[in-house]
């Protein structure tokens, strides 16, 4: 009896599990949009592993943005990745995080990507990588993920946080240290300006991997980069100190110097740059001085093994100059500071 029961209720447990099968595999479509201010309109969206997806990228604003989706964790891998990179509307990025991409959308344009949700649960994310963008534009794609309120969901910008909160938030955060990507004058595009404590700021380059100039004050105004197509620059607010010569900081030996950036960490905040000089591992990074009168840069060389030329443009160093340049021996070079202050009237 109970075979016979299960013979006849067979052809509609079949036809349940079309059904289901036919329900999950159903693609999903929706639109993402930019809106002014770096953000997306849709901060999260949930999808189910394996699912197919359909999304209509629109970029209504005044500037151009792409979209890439990453691994969990690994925005900033990626937007790490794409620091040193020129501006290039046909670039495919090459990242081993990375999921899938859109090139560059234009201003008032769209595009279509169509790809499969992973089949591994998690919490993927989407960035727009241009400069300047990538640690304001980004959002969460849930993958067989439940999702927080809105207000306490780490993984969406801290604006969209806000507005869960139904709270107010400054375009730029109170708290320094505070690093961002963005088109700076007299600089390379790869630039990232930092502000520091007690209202000090500086612009480093990725492309030459060197501190281009240091300003007390304010921090940067973003805006004519943001209209500007992304080939604007920002405006520094505040008063330049320092300004480094058109003489390379370091110099290992003889031969051209070869610099490569390599990337960064963070030291209780503050950006750690490493990049390579003629091979050498070289790294820096910058704080305030305690009485907000300047900076102090801190180098580590662990594995140099030969004398290193300092110039240090107007700088502070424990070692005796000559001609403008110190000779560190390399048990010196190892750890070394150079000091930039503020000199008023100046």
């Amino acid at each position: 009896m109970c075979g016979l029961l299960n013979s006849k209720m067979l052809p509609f447990a079949l036809a349940f599990l079309t059904l289901a099968l036919s329900l999950s595999a159903a693609p999903l479509k929706l639109t993402l949009s930019t809106v002014p201010g770096l953000q997306f309109d849709k901060p999260r969206f949930t999808a189910e592993p394996g699912q197919e997806i359909e999304l209509t990228f629109k970029n209504p604003d005044d500037m151009a943005h792409n979209l890439v989706f990453t691994q969990p964790g690994q925005r900033m891998a990626v937007v790490q990745a794409t620091i040193a990179l020129p501006p290039d509307p046909k670039r495919i990025i090459k990242h081993p995080a990375i999921l899938t991409q859109t090139l560059t959308i234009k201003p008032n344009t769209s595009a279509v990507l169509k790809f499969t949700a992973p089949k591994v649960k998690g919490i993927y994310p989407y960035v727009c990588t241009l400069p300047g963008h990538g640690l304001l534009m980004y959002g969460a794609m849930y993958v067989g993920e439940t999702m927080p309120d809105l207000a306490k969901d780490e993984h969406v910008p801290p604006m969209a946080r806000a507005k869960g909160a139904n709270s107010n938030l400054h375009a730029w955060p109170h708290r320094r240290p505070l690093m961002y990507r963005i088109f700076m004058p007299d600089a390379s595009p790869a630039a990232i300006a930092v502000a520091l404590p007690h209202g000090v700021s500086y612009c480093w380059d990725a492309g030459n991997c060197r501190l281009r100039y240091a300003w007390i004050g304010g921090f940067v105004d973003p805006m004519p980069v943001w209209r500007g197509n992304g080939n604007g620059l920002a405006k520094i607010i505040g008063n330049k100190f320092w300004t480094a010569t058109e003489t390379a900081p370091l110099q290992v030996g003889r031969a051209l110097q070869k610099v490569e950036f390599k990337g960064y960490r963070k030291i209780k905040g503050h950006p750690e740059f490493h990049y390579t000089l003629n091979g050498l591992d070289v790294y820096e990074h910058i704080t305030a001085l305690p009485d907000g009168t300047g900076i102090m840069r801190h180098f580590r060389i662990p594995k140099i093994v030969s004398p290193l030329r300092v110039t240090p443009g107007h700088g502070e160093i424990d070692a005796e100059m000559f001609n403008g340049a110190a000779v560190l021996t390399p048990d010196q070079a190892k750890t070394f500071t150079i000091t930039h202050r503020h000199q008023h009237g100046k």
